[in-house]
């Protein structure tokens, strides 16, 4: 993987938890762009023979639930504030074009309620979810099993998940709450989680822990070596720093579940021609333009839209790995 090093101002590099090796910078994100009030910039730190990067300086615990205050994100349905006919009026005919041709090419492995059906164990009885935001994928795989549970660190994600009727804990990977740990589950799903932990290994050993013999866990991550990450560097929808602390690929989440006791039986992607859907256009050219101290135009979403062009015609035959924006693992135990 040949990545650009940025030059930027840092301490001493941080060990790579994979190699062992120094990691170099990789990229500066200016601020967060969800949160311009807040100054601070964000240094991501890559190891190349691990294929994973991190935020480093890592921030503190107790700091980390401020990064999600705000009014805008997805596990706070309630709060959501973007008008989704604006933004398809913005990218109009072009963007519309877009969708239709990327459509074409998408063969990713959506996680639709047949899939969850084809994938759950037989006879598998008890769920887990980890991270389950407001629980819509808990409603999805949820008929395929006899319980479903989830764990939630953001007090109102838990809330919304439990006025849909779901049975929902406070907790963090790194800390489950003792509610769950006193029981085993044949299906424990991370679904764009770990990148937010602090401590990755940490978080899936301590879900293998709760892992039956016979079942499966399911962890899929934004995938950075995707040409849609290469291409929009800071800006990039899924980078989302501080927010997402961890950024992994293919090899580097097959490496991170095997240091936590997991055997990776299936390597699957998903996530293409939402790429070229009118919300992540727009969003990207949003987060261009706040990072440039700016509101965004209709001059930003023209550029977007020619930037989309680009990426589909460079990306439309690609390696799966090169294409599509998340990587998924199904492990057992080893």
């Amino acid at each position: 993987m040949s990545l650009a090093p940025q030059t930027m101002a840092a301490p001493l590099a941080p060990e790579c938890p994979f190699t062992g090796s120094r990691m170099r910078p990789h990229l500066s994100v200016p601020f967060d762009w969800r949160r311009p009030e807040d100054h601070r910039s964000w240094d991501i730190w890559w190891d190349d023979q691990a294929e994973y990067g991190q935020v480093h300086p890592r921030p503190r615990p107790v700091d980390v639930a401020a990064f999600y205050d705000i009014d805008a994100y997805y596990t706070h349905a309630e709060r959501q504030r973007f008008d989704p006919a604006e933004e398809a009026r913005m990218v109009g005919w072009r963007g519309r074009v877009l969708s239709s041709l990327a459509f074409r090419f998408e063969n990713g492995a959506e996680p639709t309620a047949e899939w969850w059906r084809s994938v759950v164990p037989k006879g598998a009885r008890n769920g887990l979810e980890i991270g389950c935001g407001n629980g819509d994928r808990m409603i999805t795989y949820g008929p395929f099993l006899d319980l479903v549970c989830g764990v939630e660190p953001d007090p109102r994600a838990v809330s919304a998940a439990r006025g849909n009727g779901l049975k929902v804990f406070e907790g963090t990977a790194e800390a489950l709450p003792v509610d769950v740990t006193q029981s085993t589950y044949d299906l424990i799903v991370f679904a764009h989680v770990l990148e937010h932990t602090i401590d990755p290994v940490q978080s899936l050993r301590n879900a293998a822990a709760l892992l039956s013999d016979n079942g499966l866990m399911s962890i899929e991550v934004p995938n950075n070596d995707c040409m849609g990450a290469r291409m929009m560097g800071p800006a990039w929808r899924w980078l989302d720093a501080p927010r997402h602390l961890n950024f992994f690929t293919a090899e580097s989440l097959q490496t991170c579940a095997e240091a936590a006791g997991l055997k990776v039986q299936a390597v699957l992607y998903r996530g293409y021609v939402r790429q070229f859907t009118h919300d992540w256009i727009v969003d990207e050219a949003r987060i261009t333009a706040t990072m440039q101290g700016r509101a965004m135009t209709q001059a930003d979403v023209d550029r977007q839209l020619r930037h989309s062009a680009k990426l589909l015609a460079r990306s439309a035959l690609a390696a799966p790995g090169h294409k599509y924006d998340s990587v998924r693992v199904l492990c057992t135990r080893a």
